[in-house]
C-alpha cells in the first residue's frame, strides 16, 4: 500500500513538473524518474545489508541536484539537494551498523524521498505562480 502511495506521489510530482514547471523543475523530475527506475531495477529486495547499487544511484541523483542547485536562480534545488544528501548518508550510516537494521535502513531511505519530492512540488508551484504574473 505504501509503495502505491509513493508511486502516486512520484507520478503526480513528475506530471506537475512537466506540465507547469520550467527547465529546472523538468530536469529534476527527469533525474528523479531515472533514479527511481534505476533503483527499482537494481534493488536487491532486502535491506539486510547496504545496497551499494542503490547508494550509487542516490549519489548520482545528489550530484545532479547539486549541479542544478549551483546553476539555478531558484531556491528549491538547494533544499532538494540537501534532503537527497541526508537520504544518501543513511547508506553511509548503515555501513557502520552491525546489528539487524533492515527496518531502520528501509525507512530511512524511503523517508527522505518525500522531502525531495515536496521540494520539487513547491518549486513547480512557485514557478507556475511566477509565470502567471
Amino acid at each position: 500500500m505504501l509503495q502505491v502511495f509513493g508511486l502516486v506521489v512520484l507520478v503526480a510530482t513528475i506530471v506537475m513538473a512537466y506540465r507547469w514547471g520550467g527547465r529546472d523543475e523538468r530536469f529534476a523530475a527527469g533525474a528523479f524518474a531515472i533514479a527511481t527506475f534505476a533503483s527499482r531495477v537494481l534493488d536487491a529486495g532486502n535491506f539486510q545489508h547496504v545496497q551499494i547499487s542503490i547508494l550509487v544511484v542516490d549519489v548520482v541523483l545528489f550530484g545532479a541536484l547539486l549541479v542544478l542547485a549551483l546553476g539555478s536562480d531558484r531556491f528549491w534545488p538547494i533544499w532538494a539537494a540537501a534532503f537527497q544528501l541526508v537520504g544518501t548518508t543513511v547508506h553511509v550510516a548503515s555501513m557502520a551498523e552491525n546489528g539487524d537494521f533492515a527496518w531502520a535502513y528501509a525507512v530511512g531511505l524511503i523517508f527522505w524521498t518525500y522531502p525531495v519530492l515536496i521540494s520539487l512540488m513547491l518549486g513547480t508551484w512557485l514557478e507556475a505562480r511566477y509565470r502567471r504574473n
